[in-house]
């Protein structure tokens, strides 16, 4: 067996370490994604609630009832909201991926190593 400094270990070694970065970014956009369906049903259903609080005529509703319409838009602003921080979020991890490989390519390619994965 080789010297720890052979180049097929330390090639080898960093095709596990982004191996590994490239699970644990997809475990990432696995949770962003499963939270994104939740949102997503919790819009849904702020959306029938919104319809079935608009289906009575505005003059015929209570305060306690236009308060309630003003809750609901409320909550799916802030569900519109949170949705859009988690696309900006898997777009700056993405950003962050493609720094890390260059990042990582630079040093194989530094050690005069070649790039095994692509």
């Amino acid at each position: 067996m080789g010297s720890l400094d052979s180049p097929a270990l330390m090639q080898q070694w960093f095709q596990l370490v982004q191996q590994k970065n490239a699970l644990v970014r997809y475990e990432s956009e696995l949770m962003i994604f499963a939270r994104e369906l939740e949102l997503e049903d919790r819009q849904s259903r702020l959306q029938q609630e919104l319809r079935e609080q608009m289906a009575v005529d505005d003059h015929l509703k209570g305060e306690g009832e236009l308060a309630e319409e003003r809750v609901i838009l409320e909550e799916m602003l802030e569900v519109v909201e949170q949705r859009d921080s988690l696309v900006a979020l898997l777009e700056e991890q993405r950003l962050q991926e493609r720094q890390e490989e260059r990042d990582l390519e630079e040093v194989m390619l530094s050690r005069g190593l070649g790039l095994g994965w692509a």
